[in-house]
């Protein structure tokens, strides 16, 4: 039975109201059903880490998602052409990740709309208490690993 005190559940309602707050703004609106919240945030990282290599294990270990799952969502954003992989010269074994213009594209209109969620979110937070918070996640994660 969840309860208000409840970290599990306190955190599921955050992650939903993000999740419809996202879904509803004006950036995702002007995209298709195809781009997923996943896909929003494999193209940020992809964004953010274009000057390295990026392969399937970075994306797995980025998101804490398991192998699998990372092959199946980094196939579909494939075949709908937000990323390719390429070949890199030091070995002919890896493929590394990278955008394509229209995945470029669609990050720029999702990121607009992150930015202005994060604004939100840290709203009448201090440096402090935004401090504490990110220890205490770690924590978290740490100990459901």
């Amino acid at each position: 039975m969840s309860h208000p005190t409840d970290i599990g559940c306190q955190l599921h309602n955050l992650s939903n109201i993000l999740k419809r707050r996202l879904e509803h703004s004006k950036a995702f609106s002007q995209l298709d059903d195809t781009v997923t919240r996943n896909n929003g945030w494999i193209l940020a990282f992809l964004a953010d880490h274009k000057n390295q290599d990026i392969f399937q294990k970075d994306i797995e270990d980025a998101f804490c998602i398991r192998r699998s799952t990372v092959s199946k969502v980094i196939r579909l954003m494939e075949e709908k052409g937000f990323i390719e992989r390429q070949s890199v010269d030091y070995d002919a074994r890896l493929k590394k990740l990278v955008l394509t213009p229209e995945g470029e594209h669609i990050h720029h209109l999702i990121e607009e709309e992150v930015c202005k969620t994060e604004a939100l979110l840290r709203q009448d937070i201090s440096e402090e208490e935004l401090e504490t918070f990110f220890q205490v996640m770690e924590k978290f994660k740490k100990n459901i690993q």
